[in-house]
């Protein structure tokens, strides 16, 4: 081999490692990139689960709130629970299938 061959050869060869280098810092970023994720999507159903607990209570307070309230506001409080006894229904109807 020439000097010329050989020079080309340890270009080709510091290159390949170069590119070696750079996958395994792309692999590594990715792996991090992919935990990162799943702890993010671990946090929003966290806030979800929360969300919906917090509208549930809502619900109730305002069920509560319509049922104590005076016998103006019992209408509402008719309509409110005719509401959940629907969705109740709905809810057993799902559960029947």
């Amino acid at each position: 081999m020439s000097v010329e061959q050989v020079e080309i050869l340890e270009g080709i060869k510091d290159k390949i490692q170069s590119v070696k280098d750079r996958m395994n810092q792309q692999l590594e970023e990715n792996s991090q990139l992919k935990q990162k994720n799943e702890d993010l999507q671990q946090v929003v159903q966290q806030k979800q689960s929360l969300i919906d607990e917090l509208e549930q209570k809502n619900q109730q307070l305002s069920l509560v709130k319509s049922i104590m309230a005076d016998s103006a506001d019992a209408h509402d409080a008719r309509i409110r629970i005719n509401r959940i006894v629907r969705e109740i229904d709905k809810c057993i109807a799902l559960l029947n299938r």
